[in-house]
């Protein structure tokens, strides 16, 4: 064999192993903290990861609407609505927007610095609405009916373990009468693959040894906590804690639109 073939088959090896070893230690890693880090330790990678990300208080980002999927969304589901509550409403962007276009919208958020941001953010806008700081993964103690409840951008899957995700689900059900819709967006994939089973498999090795916890298919540090979706997952979940499924989307984006106790 030509030399500079034994170098091609050489470099093209190489290459495969890196490929393999950095998947390799990018599932241990995530699998190691998943399993290794507690509640108190995931919800606080979440708040240094928003904290540290200054787009979302950045006026640039806020200021500048709902996107395309959103859009759809309010135009199909919310024509009758009235009011809304946006839980994880970040720095106010989704807040805004809906309040310009005369909804009466009620902002949660769990971070402090997002808190404080957007609601300088409404009040420079000249909007009535505010935002209201809430614990993460929690209901509003004063109970108000809405026309329509928004889970913000991506925060479903910020809630670690399937069991914690109904019982949120279910806390909402005294903020919503007959009708009521539900949106939620999440990270969604296809199919589990094997980087998804070696991140379960050593973040319940590790895991085992500090609080007996599992995590589930679909779980990922990013570097905060994130659970990715499939369809079937999603749908079950809601349906578990009885939602009925309108409309659901992977296209425009991944999000999910149901009502208590619909057949559909």
């Amino acid at each position: 064999m030509k030399l500079y073939k034994l170098f091609v088959r050489i470099s093209h090896s190489c290459f495969s192993f890196l490929k393999r070893l950095t998947n390799f230690l990018d599932a241990f890693h995530s699998g190691f903290w998943l399993g290794v880090l507690s509640k108190k330790g995931l919800d606080y990678s979440d708040e240094i990861h928003y904290s540290a990300n200054t787009t979302y208080v950045e006026d640039v980002y806020n200021e500048k609407g709902l996107l395309d999927w959103e859009s759809y969304i309010v135009e199909k589901h919310f024509s009758e609505v009235k009011n809304i509550m946006l839980i994880a409403a970040g720095g106010g962007r989704e807040v805004l927007a809906l309040s310009k276009m005369a909804f009466r919208v009620e902002g949660y958020e769990c971070n402090p610095v997002l808190v404080e941001y957007g609601n300088r953010l409404l009040q420079k806008n000249k909007v009535d609405s505010r935002i209201s700081h809430l614990t993460r993964n929690t209901v509003p103690s004063e109970v108000m009916q809405y026309d329509a409840v928004i889970i913000g951008w991506g925060a479903y899957s910020h809630i670690k373990g399937g069991p914690a995700r109904i019982k949120f689900l279910k806390d909402l059900y005294p903020f919503m009468h007959t009708g009521s819709r539900l949106m939620i967006s999440f990270i969604w994939v296809k199919e589990r693959n094997n980087r998804d089973r070696m991140i379960q498999k050593i973040s319940g090795f590790f895991g085992s040894f500090c609080r007996g916890e599992k995590s589930e298919l679909g779980d990922k540090l990013v570097p905060n906590y994130m659970h990715y979706f499939k369809e079937d997952e999603i749908r079950a979940e809601l349906k578990q804690a009885g939602y009925g499924t309108i409309e659901y989307d992977e296209e425009k984006h991944g999000f999910i639109i149901a009502e208590i106790g619909r057949e559909v």
